[in-house]
């Protein structure tokens, strides 16, 4: 079980006493888990602790699409708890973020909890069918959404993977898409979060073949088109 901390960065003690939270989740859940502690003031390099290896993350590791997207979305966001997680290896999570706020509901960070239940959801679709009575198929009320949370050592792995999703929303590649279709690559980041990151107006740019200040020029028309 690996238990890493950033001991030479200084945050905010809000952040700094929920370490000791987060390693004691991690103690109690065990080795198919894995914790991680965000502090957003960073969000390109936010992981300060990290337990557990189920996702292959680092200290300085960035935040998530996901965490991008609630923050873009929200001033004060609401914890997003126990949602279905699929991994690209098909693995399957059982996740939870749960943000961290000081006196004044300033975000300061965030705390992930990942569980493997890919072994559980298993045995679960099995008592399912063994036991239903009837040939009908009926949805789970305990079914959510899958979310595919792109999970990356780097900022820029998470960038260009939601540019990738955005490019295959629109399911047109980039030498045939017109203003509008990229327009829509746009919009689909913005949803995301995207430009958030550091350098993404840049990025998604020299992605799209257009110049910074056309980017700059989508961004103001999806804004109106609100």
């Amino acid at each position: 079980m690996r238990i890493s901390v950033d001991e030479k960065r200084e945050v905010h003690p809000y952040l700094d006493n929920m370490k000791s939270v987060a390693e004691g989740i991690f103690q109690f859940l065990g080795k198919e888990a894995e914790v991680v502690l965000h502090d957003l003031s960073k969000p390109e390099e936010s992981i300060i602790f990290i337990a557990g290896e189920l996702t292959d993350r680092e200290i300085g590791g960035p935040i998530t699409d996901v965490g991008l997207k609630r923050l873009r979305d929200e001033n004060d966001p609401d914890d997003v708890l126990n949602y279905k997680n699929e991994l690209e290896d098909g693995r399957i999570l059982k996740s939870s973020t749960m943000f961290v706020t000081d006196d004044n509901g300033q975000v300061l960070g965030c705390l992930c909890v990942n569980y493997n239940i890919t072994d559980l959801y298993m045995v679960e679709n099995t008592i399912k069918n063994f036991c239903a009575l009837d040939n009908q198929k009926k949805k789970s009320t305990n079914d959510t959404d899958t979310q595919h949370e792109i999970f990356a050592d780097d900022i820029n792995d998470v960038m260009e993977k939601m540019i990738s999703n955005a490019i295959k929303d629109v399911e047109k590649p980039i030498p045939y898409m017109e203003k509008n279709d990229k327009i829509k690559v746009i919009e689909y980041l913005d949803k995301k979060g995207a430009f958030m990151i550091k350098g993404a107006v840049d990025h998604t740019a020299e992605k799209l073949n257009v110049s910074r200040y056309t980017i700059y020029n989508y961004l103001k028309e999806v804004d109106n088109n609100k």
